[in-house]
């Protein structure tokens, strides 16, 4: 009796230790995202025989946007196409260092976002991303250049913010210039993502309009990512809401209290 119970208790330890170094390593690897590559080269064609400089193709996971990247110029009306896309300001090529690009959002304006409607168009869902359960399991984006070729990048930064999409405006950054922006993106990010970045990285921005804190101001919704460097998995990164949250937790709850009324 007494040999049937110290071989249970022996039997209990080995149990929790392994469930406690599978946690581990759970913690420290992530889940592996299942997001895979597509050949754009094809819609990329026909985005092209519209007659617009297009610059590529992007995909977000998670979201139904999947659609042509373009170059804006003084020539193209942004509000009248017969396909989807985003739009940059500047002209990014094979020496650019930062891609950033801009859609429409013109229906997911509330204090509170609407997650999975596939009917929405542009970066309508882009909007995905102020929730912290979305973003803890989507959090890589593909981007088609030009010639076909697909590279995927990851989120490092969410952030709601008081300003124009003034970055749009550059491709090529110095390595200070960059740095800085990085510092930038990651001190406004509504999230701590726990994705190393530095300048030797290529990085993609997307932006878009919002309303989330009602008509009438210059807010925008930014997702910052950088390109998987050689080797790297697509495994999932570690997310952590972090003080820039609380204000829009309190405006969710503010959009709540609208809704009821």
């Amino acid at each position: 009796m007494k040999v049937k119970k110290k071989f249970l208790i022996i039997l209990g330890i080995i149990i929790i230790f392994a469930v406690a170094c599978i946690l581990l390593i759970y913690q420290n690897f992530g889940k592996t995202s299942d997001f895979t590559v597509i050949d754009e080269s094809a819609k990329i064609e026909e985005a092209e025989s519209y007659g617009d400089d297009v610059t590529g193709w992007i995909r977000v996971e998670g979201t139904n946007i999947d659609m042509a990247l373009v170059a804006r110029n003084n020539e193209m009306d942004i509000s009248n196409r017969d396909y989807e896309y985003a739009w940059t300001n500047s002209f990014p090529d094979e020496n650019s260092n930062h891609f950033t690009y801009i859609s429409h959002n013109v229906r997911n304006v509330s204090g509170n976002p609407i997650v999975g409607d596939d009917s929405m168009t542009y970066f309508e869902q882009l909007m995905s991303f102020i929730y912290p359960e979305f973003i803890e399991e989507n959090q890589f984006i593909e981007f088609t250049n030009p010639d076909g070729e697909t590279s995927i990048y990851k989120i490092f930064g969410v952030t709601l913010i008081d300003e124009p999409q003034y970055s749009s405006y550059y491709d090529t950054f110095s390595d200070e210039e960059l740095e800085e922006y990085i510092k930038k993106a990651k001190d406004e990010s509504m999230y701590d993502i726990d994705v190393d970045v530095n300048s030797n990285d290529m990085l993609l921005t997307l932006y878009t309009c919002t309303r989330f804190y009602g008509d009438g101001n210059s807010y925008s919704f930014r997702v910052d990512a950088r390109e998987l460097r050689e080797g790297e998995s697509m495994k999932y990164s570690k997310v952590e809401v972090n003080n820039n949250y609380k204000v829009i937790e309190e405006r969710m709850k503010e959009g709540e209290k609208d809704e009821e009324v």
